[in-house]
């Protein structure tokens, strides 16, 4: 049996989630911005909402990063705006509104107005 590229990182991603979701571990993700200025970059506790979300912890994910909601449904958005025929104009429409949006999370969470 001959192990296909799909198949071989399928395989590996699983076993990288069930590392995080068995073992029990208190690893952060250190941020340089957040080291360097005081402030929470709009990435700041997403691996922490990720695994809360897998965990069924959905208050524990919205307190550590209320972004994580809207990240899968940007990139469906992404995903099924490629495959019209309209991909030319949409990707740039969706990734300006996404870094709109991203820009006024990160003012609204650290209070910068």
């Amino acid at each position: 049996m001959q192990l296909t590229k799909p198949a071989l990182f399928t395989g590996i991603a699983a076993a990288g989630l069930g590392y995080l979701l068995l073992v029990p571990n208190e690893y952060k993700i250190p941020c340089v911005f957040n080291y360097a200025t005081g402030l929470q970059c709009p990435g700041c506790g997403l691996t922490r909402a990720s695994l809360a979300i897998l965990r069924g912890d959905i208050v524990a994910a919205y307190s550590f990063n209320q972004l994580v909601f809207y990240v899968p449904l940007f990139l469906v958005a992404l995903y099924f705006a490629n495959r019209t025929k309209h991909a030319k104009l949409l990707r740039p429409v969706l990734v300006v509104i996404g870094a709109i949006a991203t820009l006024g999370f990160f003012l609204a969470r650290n209070n910068i107005f």
